[in-house]
């Protein structure tokens, strides 16, 4: 029988604290940070999060339940991605480079969840916990419509500006020359092929470096720019 995992804790309190496994009436597994008292639960394990020290790489849990099944992401990036018109085999590709699918992954600076949102990002796209899968990718996808309509549907910019920022891709003017950003865009290329794609018109930002744009740039945005970057 196949088994599917269910997130279903609002992962609030701190990374060391109590968690619970419990197998559902219906086969799926619960990870929850309170006891669950409901009729058919069955308690499977109790368990702390290993704590991540001293790592530069993105953090990782192998084996985790926190790693979402190929169906569950379908699930959550199809009908956000939609209402949102942005490519949903785009956020596909974001997710699988970002975090490879685990709710749970952290960046050693901090970035959060299945699509690496930085606090400063979280906050500007209303991300109240950046570790719920539905509220993260709900911020990524924001943030992709905005840089997708910033460069004018050009993907490789869209994804140097998702990965360094998209200030720092204005004062480059193009693909930052940072090793991380130029491997991170040809990771999600070989996921998404499309060179371009198309964009929002309404939003009122484009980067400097499209020519003959009559709306303004965003520097004052330039602090979401990926300090996990260079």
């Amino acid at each position: 029988m196949r088994i599917s995992f269910l997130l279903i804790v609002c992962f609030s309190l701190p990374a060391m604290a109590q968690l619970y496994s419990y197998r559902s009436p219906t086969g799926q597994l619960v990870i929850t940070d309170q006891p669950v008292r409901k009729k058919g639960y069955k308690l499977v394990d109790k368990f702390i999060p290993r704590e991540e020290k001293n790592v530069t790489e993105r953090v990782f849990i192998p084996q985790s339940p926190y790693v979402l099944s190929e169906d569950q992401i379908e699930g959550l990036v199809v009908p956000i991605a939609k209402a949102y018109g942005v490519d949903p085999d785009l956020v596909r590709a974001v997710i699988e480079v970002e975090s490879g699918r685990n709710a749970r992954a952290l960046s050693s600076k901090g970035a959060m969840g299945l699509m690496q949102l930085i606090p400063d990002t979280a906050s500007r796209f209303g991300v109240k916990n950046a570790y719920d899968p539905r509220q993260n990718i709900k911020g990524g996808v924001q943030y992709l419509k905005f840089l997708l309509a910033y460069f004018e549907g050009d993907v490789d910019l869209a994804l140097a500006g998702y990965n360094a920022g998209e200030g720092a891709v204005d004062k480059h003017g193009g693909i930052p020359p940072y090793k991380e950003t130029k491997r991170y865009v040809q990771k999600v290329r070989a996921y998404f092929d499309a060179d371009y794609v198309e964009f929002d018109e309404t939003i009122p930002y484009r980067s400097v470096l499209i020519p003959n744009s009559d709306k303004p740039s965003v520097r004052k945005f330039s602090k979401t720019r990926r300090s996990d970057a260079g």
